[in-house]
């Protein structure tokens, strides 16, 4: 596939026909060129290389299905050269926007909230953006903790609980699906392209989750992809987020 401007790659290390799907879905809902690319790598080195290796046109790259920290090392690598969003960020922010709009729709602030996350270790980016964006108690818990803390003491009055490892009985968020992940890399993509980075990425997330609680249908959990204003709130919410603080 050819680009007439700068795009946005979607690089896994499998999957190709679910990627190109992802590509197709970016590009005819928001108009972001969009491809995808296969990559094969044994460890951060050579998967950074294979990203260096990409076409010209790429501006920024989305690396999914790839193990986490490998994911995270060759994105440090690229730092100076080449903007990576991983899935692993996507999911913290989709999971945060989702907690914060069901807290909102349970009339629970988010300083009054207390959201329980099972399998806190699975998601090491999730704790610090909840908290980052509000949430007045967050409990993170692991498998390791079930002796001495049980999942259903723990989450006892919780406003919400974020599961990651399968082990609420009860109502609670779970992982997002592929296809939600995509929601926020749009205005993200527009963001980067500007250098609006910022100089901690918790800022530029929680940015992207707060703007996509604002943008949920009353009668979904989360927005849609086909939403004309998802890049350009994303990307407002982050230009604001970054933007230094004026002088008096």
């Amino acid at each position: 596939m050819s680009w007439t401007r700068p795009g946005l790659a979607i690089v896994g290390e499998d999957g190709q026909s679910r990627m190109q799907a992802d590509a197709r879905a970016i590009q005819e809902h928001t108009g972001v060129p969009t491809s995808a690319f296969t990559v094969r790598s044994r460890d951060a080195a050579e998967l950074a290389a294979a990203l260096r290796s990409l076409p010209d046109e790429v501006a920024v790259v989305y690396l999914t299905g790839v193990e986490p920290a490998k994911a995270r090392a060759a994105q440090r690598e690229l730092t100076l050269t080449l903007p990576v969003v991983t899935e692993e960020e996507a999911a913290a922010i989709v999971l945060t926007a989702a907690v914060l709009i069901r807290s909102r729709r349970l009339q629970v602030a988010p300083f009054d909230a207390k959201v329980v996350v099972a399998g806190s270790d699975a998601m090491p980016l999730l704790v610090p953006l909840l908290v980052a964006s509000g949430v007045g108690d967050v409990v993170a818990w692991r498998r390791d903790d079930a002796a001495g803390f049980p999942l259903r003491e723990v989450a006892r009055h919780a406003t919400v609980v974020v599961d990651a490892v399968g082990e609420f009985e009860g109502s609670a968020l779970v992982p997002p699906e592929r296809s939600t992940l995509l929601l926020p890399l749009p205005g993200l993509f527009a963001a980067l392209r500007r250098g609006l980075a910022g100089s901690d990425p918790v800022d530029v997330h929680r940015a992207c989750a707060h703007a996509l609680t604002t943008l949920a249908p009353v009668d979904q959990p989360l927005p849609e992809l086909s939403d004309p204003d998802l890049a350009t709130r994303v990307l407002d919410a982050i230009a604001e987020a970054v933007r230094p603080p004026r002088k008096r």
